[in-house]
């Protein structure tokens, strides 16, 4: 079957909610909303790109290289556009927050904040918020919001946090302390002391799985030695960290990620 009858589309309504589903696992590896027959094109976008690298797109590949057909469901129908994007949001939060969900969404959906348990959402949204008055530093905020995960090994968050970067080397030699945050809060924070250009010190770099490109070899990245000691924070960051900056004034209209805090 590869699209709905009229009368089926009658019964549709205007948008609906769908899940395809993979055969050889029982499990949905894709939530979406549609109109119509949106819920079969994706198999025919997977034979006009067969060797994308999207994983959605692999995924139907897949399937089909094995004989059979991907499984379609309709969760939900005769929904307004904007109940069909509340619903595609939460169902595609919910399944992300099982981590052995497997969802091939690239994105969380229209206007969508993920899944938190209770105590996620009191520590973020329930944080001090810090003022002007408190930034008593020169500060790199870095948002890791792609990069963060709940109960991530301390390791991997510095890694995450330290870079690499697209900076300034000489706005960054000024910087006293970095913020690692994820939605407004301060889940890291670190003093650097020394600042790196991807090219020239390869063997240093954050993550080994890092191929540098003619765009990222003139990125920068940093090194805290008091953290890689493994000594205890100092009092400016016991200050900073757990703290919220959704009540500064920040520059959010580049894409790049990081943007600088000065004291006043």
């Amino acid at each position: 079957m590869d699209r709905f009858s009229e009368k089926s589309l009658l019964s549709l309504g205007d948008y609906y909610v769908y899940g395809l589903i993979d055969p050889r696992s029982k499990q949905i590896f894709y939530i979406g909303k549609g109109t119509k027959n949106r819920v079969f094109e994706h198999e025919k976008e997977s034979l006009g790109s067969p060797d994308s690298e999207k994983l959605k797109l692999k995924t139907i590949a897949e399937i089909k290289d094995a004989g059979l057909e991907v499984e379609k469901i309709i969760i939900n129908s005769n929904l307004t556009e904007e109940e069909a994007f509340a619903a595609e949001a939460s169902l595609i939060n919910v399944f992300n927050y099982v981590s052995d969900a497997g969802l091939t969404n690239i994105v969380a959906g229209h206007h969508s904040a993920e899944a938190l348990s209770v105590d996620e959402y009191e520590r973020i949204n329930g944080a001090v918020e810090l003022e002007e008055k408190d930034i008593r530093h020169r500060i790199l905020v870095i948002k890791i919001n792609r990069l963060y995960q709940r109960g991530m090994d301390e390791k991997v968050l510095y890694d995450a946090v330290r870079g690499v970067w697209r900076a300034s080397k000489e706005k960054v030699k000024t910087v006293e302390y970095v913020f690692g945050v994820y939605n407004s809060l301060i889940v890291a924070v670190y003093k650097p002391s020394e600042w790196f250009v991807c090219k020239e010190a390869k063997d240093r770099l954050p993550r080994q799985d890092i191929v540098l490109t003619p765009k990222t070899e003139n990125r920068l990245f940093f090194v805290d030695e008091r953290y890689e000691q493994g000594l205890p924070l100092d009092e400016n960051e016991e200050f900073y960290i757990g703290k919220s900056i959704a009540g500064l004034k920040l520059n959010q209209s580049a894409q790049n990620p990081i943007t600088y805090l000065n004291p006043r």
